[in-house]
């Protein structure tokens, strides 16, 4: 089978894309909205792109009237981000912080998720996420027709549970344990998402 993405619409290479490209991580995104109130979104276009400068991507599309998503519009608006990492059994916080809200209101109230500290980041983390990166807005650029926002984050720095990893005193690199972090996966577009298994070789 040879699908010819030119003779598709955009809602259909989407939905061949996400079935495709799989199992995707997931960014689930704090944001400031300016006004006290803080945006949580979840982002299955995301990944890691450089390490120097230590860089991640959000591809960021537009609400159903056509202005920016929050994050695209606070991120541009106040350079400052926190991404996280699910786990498994947010599954249903992750679905219900993707409702679409008014600007200026908090997903993370309507999910009632706790905040914490993160040090040395203008913003908090949350608390149950086992991964927090601290980044600053590098750069967004517009993609496509639609448009998309991709937005380059630069991480400042990483907050790891103990529980998920390790410093030993012979390196500064921590010793991560996948299984333990138990990550959230997306994979297709009508709400499949995965748990990882781990082959050891």
């Amino acid at each position: 089978m040879i699908i010819d993405f030119t003779q598709l619409s955009s809602s259909e290479i989407y939905h061949t894309m996400t079935q495709t490209i799989i199992p995707r991580p997931i960014a689930w995104v704090i944001s400031d909205h300016g006004n006290g109130q803080l945006n949580l979104a979840p982002f299955s276009y995301f990944s890691a792109v450089s390490s120097n400068p230590p860089i991640l991507s959000l591809s960021v599309g537009l609400k159903r009237d056509g202005s920016k998503k929050d994050t695209w519009r606070n991120i541009e608006e106040r350079s400052h981000f926190v991404v996280q990492i699910p786990k498994v059994e947010d599954v249903d916080s992750v679905l219900r912080s993707a409702e679409p809200l008014e600007h200026g209101e908090s997903e993370i109230e309507l999910c009632h998720l706790e905040l914490a500290d993160f040090e040395g980041s203008p913003l908090p983390r949350l608390k149950r996420a086992p991964i927090a990166f601290c980044c600053e807005k590098h750069s967004i650029i517009p993609i496509g027709n639609g448009p998309q926002g991709l937005v380059l984050g630069e991480i400042r720095s990483i907050y790891l549970d103990d529980q998920v990893a390790i410093l030993t005193p012979d390196s500064p690199i921590p010793q991560v344990s996948a299984e333990a972090i138990n990550p959230l996966a997306r994979l297709g577009s009508t709400g499949g998402f995965a748990k990882i298994e781990t082959i050891k070789r």
